[in-house]
């Protein structure tokens, strides 16, 4: 009985065979696709390998119409289309192959071409990344990188920058052949009436790369360097054509150039702007950090110096909005975070700054800066045993790293009519030279100001003339701490807390 069953069950597994419902153990990767079209699948990726892509792309839609659920040969497909400049056609296959498989934005698809991709390529990639918002505008930009992408398996990066490919020339409108030859004949008049005009031969340049003319747009884009060698753009786009056709040594050449003339550019603007800033020049430090970021999208000390400007010339709502900016950039630059969340102490925006600071803890828990900060917002909340264990916890870490913390005493709040408040209570210390409460709202509207200094020696006049004033040496407590000096703000937390106590028992005995 039971050799005829073993019987039976041998014939079913045969016939199911047969009517290839079962698949191969190299279907494994495509566990939808039968045995019989395997064999074209596996022919059709070899033709991809190959680089025999007209062969590949027929049979690889056949593959994908019939499997559509197939990573693999949406992936090839992709591949296929990346290698024919057909961007809208990969990015449809790419899209598919990364909503079958999402992690795929993460890490490279294994293609075995990856390992016969050029050693240069990897390097180019690494500068043209670091310079292409030099020449954003130029759709054949993001091509040449979304390709270098896929032959790095890279699908994700690769389906970015196809995608930025099809809304530049969306929104630009993309030329017929007979609208890119009108723009040839048009720039070569212009050329020939001002032989030296370097936009005419960078525009003539990019027409002739439209048309896959990339001999002569090297030749035009020479001639503009030639006539203008400090353009760096000029050789960012110099680079581009020759890594299309595959001269990655001398596109590497030009990257490196147009990198060093940006450093010397950038130098420039990121100097004027940190004169200005000492000089009072807010309007013109703000315009120079802003040419500096043209320049390098990516500066962090441009960006720094920019958020300065504006805070100090009183534009905090800027100041926040460029704070922003970096940390989208840079989302683990704690100095940045403790930046920000000194300037919406100031503008007394406590929740805000709170939740900054709790995303800063949990990317650097050690950080001075961040602590000193977490100190003042302890007090903010009448968390004064808090703020003193906090400033206790920033000495001990400083001690460690054997640092200081940066002065954030400057930083300007936003508190309307300063000028005028200002006035009114020096009014009043005119009649009343000693009157406290003139000093403390002296002293807070100097700190709000960013004046830290003369926030210091209004509250020191009031903690002179009157020593057990709990207001005087708090606010003298918060002073200290925005300007890094946490062992002053740690004495002056300590005599508050010694001035309540002490109130505290007198109304206990007074009861």
């Amino acid at each position: 009985m039971m050799r005829a069953l073993r019987s039976i069950w041998f014939v079913l597994i045969i016939a199911l065979v047969v009517q290839g419902l079962f698949f191969s153990v190299h279907a494994s990767e495509n566990p939808s696709m039968s045995i019989w079209e395997k064999p074209r699948y596996e022919q059709a990726r070899q033709y991809a390998e190959k680089g025999l892509i007209d062969r590949a792309i027929p049979e690889l839609i056949k593959i994908t119409r019939l499997y559509p659920d197939s990573m693999e040969a949406h992936a090839y497909l992709g591949w296929a289309y990346s290698q024919k400049g057909l961007i809208s056609d990969a990015v449809e296959e790419f899209q598919k192959v990364l909503q079958i498989n999402p992690d795929l934005q993460r890490v490279p698809f294994n293609y075995p071409m990856i390992k016969d991709t050029p050693a240069g390529v990897k390097e180019f990639v690494a500068n043209f990344e670091d310079v292409i918002d030099w020449i954003d505008r130029f759709s054949g930009a993001h091509a040449v990188l979304g390709l270098c992408y896929v032959q790095q398996g890279r699908l994700g990066d690769a389906l970015n920058e196809y995608k930025k490919v099809l809304n530049l020339e969306r929104g630009e409108g993309k030329e017929t052949i007979s609208g890119i030859d009108q723009a040839i004949k048009e720039y070569e008049d212009v050329i020939r009436l001002k032989p030296d005009c370097v936009e005419a031969y960078m525009k003539l340049a990019c027409a002739h790369a439209e048309k896959d003319m990339l001999d002569m747009s090297i030749a035009d884009m020479k001639k503009a360097i030639s006539i203008e060698p400090e353009r760096g753009e000029a050789h960012v786009y110099l680079a581009c054509f020759y890594a299309r056709k595959l001269m990655l040594d001398e596109a590497l050449e030009e990257l490196y150039e147009a990198k060093k003339i940006r450093g010397n550019i950038l130098e420039t603007f990121l100097t004027e702007a940190g004169r200005c800033i000492e000089n009072c020049m807010f309007d013109k430090a703000i315009s120079a950090a802003q040419a500096a970021i043209r320049v390098y999208p990516r500066d962090k000390k441009a960006y720094w110096l920019l958020a300065t400007a504006y805070n100090r010339n009183g534009e905090i709502d800027k100041a926040i909005e460029i704070c922003k900016g970096f940390l989208c950039l840079y989302p683990d630059d704690v100095h940045v975070y403790a930046f920000l969340g000194w300037i919406y102490v100031q503008c007394d925006l406590f929740k805000e700054a709170k939740e900054l600071v709790e995303r800063a803890i949990r990317i650097e828990p050690e950080n001075a800066e961040i602590q000193a900060l977490m100190a003042f917002l302890y007090v903010s909340q009448d968390q004064l045993h808090e703020a003193v264990a906090m400033c206790n916890t920033t000495i001990d870490t400083l001690s460690l790293q054997n640092n200081r913390v940066r002065d954030y005493g400057w930083i300007r709040g936003n508190v309307p009519s300063i000028e005028q408040k200002f006035r009114e209570v020096m009014d009043v210390l005119e009649v009343k030279p000693d009157y406290t409460e003139a000093y403390l709202c002296l002293g807070w509207l100097y700190s709000k100001n960013g004046e830290a200094e003369l926030a210091i020696n209004s509250f020191r006049k009031i903690s002179e003339s009157t020593p057990d004033s709990y207001k005087a040496h708090l606010y003298l407590g918060n002073t200290y701490v925005q300007r890094g000096q946490i062992k002053d703000a740690l004495n002056e937390y300590r005599m508050a807390l010694h001035h309540v106590s002490n109130a505290h028992g007198n109304n206990k005995i007074t009861q």
